[in-house]
């Protein structure tokens, strides 16, 4: 299996199915800072990776992968994105109404 079948079979339903349930609460706002969100994590995932890459601690079959950004597979830096979009959209799922209001 490659990393991008991978992302196919696992993560895209699971971020299908979150974006249906999210989809009357997101709004510009949450979209905004789920966007800050993601550049806050490729800022602090991507040079730690890449350095372990490069220390030989873990790497990536050349097959695998589609391309590489520097030391690291493209759907490495998708799977810190796709991550971060989970768990973002989980949390707007979980948050109350806007107003305070429960239900």
């Amino acid at each position: 299996m490659t990393y991008l079948e991978f992302h196919l079979i696992f993560n895209l339903p699971l971020l299908l199915l979150l974006l249906f349930f999210t989809r009357k609460k997101l709004s510009r706002g949450y979209l905004k800072w789920v966007a800050v969100v993601c550049l806050i994590v490729l800022t602090f995932t991507f040079p730690w990776d890449s350095w372990a890459v490069a220390k030989g601690i873990w790497g990536f079959g050349e097959e695998r992968v589609l391309f590489k950004v520097g030391n690291l597979p493209f759907e490495e830096v998708l799977f810190f994105l796709l991550e971060t979009i989970a768990v973002a959209l989980l949390v707007i799922l979980f948050l109350p109404k806007r107003g305070g209001e429960e239900g």
